[in-house]
Order: C-alpha cells, then sequence, then structure tokens
C-alpha cells in the first residue's frame, strides 16, 4: 500500500471531531482544487467539488449531484442540503477554526438563500440598522416559514428580494456592510 505521505501531489490529511446535528463525529480529509476524500464515521467517500459562489458548493459522488450553502452560525456553521439544514461544529479543542466575531466583521456580508424557496416576507429596507442574527426576510420553503438573518452587525446596503421572489439555494438576498 502506498504512504499518501510520500507522495508530493497527494494533499495532507487533516483530522477533525465534529459535532453534526447533535452527534460526535470523526473526520478525516485531504482535499485539492476540485476533489476531497473524506472519511466520516468510519466510511470513506471521494467527491468532486467545485464552489459556485459565497458560501455554496457543488458535490459530485457516485452518479449524484448536490448543492451545498454552507452560513457560518454561532457556535459553528448551518449547512444546507436539499432544503435540510445542518448544524455543524467543530469539538477539538486543539486547532479551533479561525471565526470571527460576527458583531465586529469588518467589510460586506452577504445574505444568500440556504434552499430554494419564496420570500414571503421583507422585515428591512435598503439602508436599515441590523444587528447580528437579525432577521432580514422570511422564506418558505418546504412549507415551513425559515427567518433568514444577518451574520453580522451593519446597515443593509443592498436588498435584492422582495415579498413574493422565488429563489434558489445561493441567491443573493442581501448585502450588509
Amino acid at each position: 500500500m502506498e504512504d499518501r505521505r510520500s507522495t508530493s501531489r497527494a494533499a495532507a490529511v487533516k483530522q477533525r471531531t465534529a459535532i453534526i446535528a447533535g452527534e460526535r463525529v470523526e473526520i478525516a480529509w485531504s482535499d485539492t482544487a476540485n476533489a476531497i476524500e473524506a472519511t466520516v464515521g468510519g466510511r470513506t467517500y471521494k467527491l468532486e467539488t467545485r464552489k459556485l459562489g459565497s458560501g455554496v458548493y457543488w458535490f459530485g459522488w457516485n452518479g449524484r449531484s448536490v448543492e451545498v450553502a454552507v452560513t457560518e452560525r454561532e457556535p459553528g456553521w448551518e449547512v444546507s442540503i436539499h432544503g435540510q439544514r445542518v448544524a455543524v461544529e467543530f469539538a477539538d479543542s486543539g486547532k479551533a477554526p479561525r471565526r470571527h466575531s460576527s458583531a465586529d466583521s469588518k467589510g460586506v456580508a452577504e445574505v444568500r438563500a440556504p434552499m430554494p424557496g419564496k420570500i414571503v416576507r421583507v422585515l428591512l429596507e435598503e439602508g436599515d440598522a441590523v444587528e447580528p442574527q437579525q432577521g432580514v426576510v422570511v422564506m418558505e420553503a418546504m412549507k415551513m416559514q425559515n427567518e433568514i438573518r444577518s451574520p453580522k452587525g451593519g446597515r443593509v446596503r443592498e436588498l435584492k428580494v422582495k415579498a413574493g421572489d422565488a429563489v434558489n439555494l445561493g441567491d443573493l438576498i442581501a448585502r450588509v456592510e
């Protein structure tokens, strides 16, 4: 068996303990520009990958194709797959992921649709002040209404939707600065 560490083309293997939907899971992975090989809970997966936009990814595996939206949420991330939201947090204390306080972060944050759906209510207007985790719009998906929140405090600089608009996974809803 070939030792992957001795091959210059192979990516370094990273290992973490994650809490996925409340369940503790051991994960090991290596990645390149367009592929990930991951072992999750003892099962190995080889995925083709593409970044589609800010926090939106495409994965291909075993003839299947899926788009995934990843949104930073306290204390980890929210991963949306096929309209289902899954909370993900890394539990390792050794090398915690680099995180920014959403209230202090600089620059522009994009608020994107975590799944396909319909905007039923717009809660803020362009120019309005917004607090971290404050609702920007209410979106209906799979007969459930979800408040889509700002990841940081600031001002709504751009609002790209109105009530009644249909949105797809990863569509831009607003920009907060």
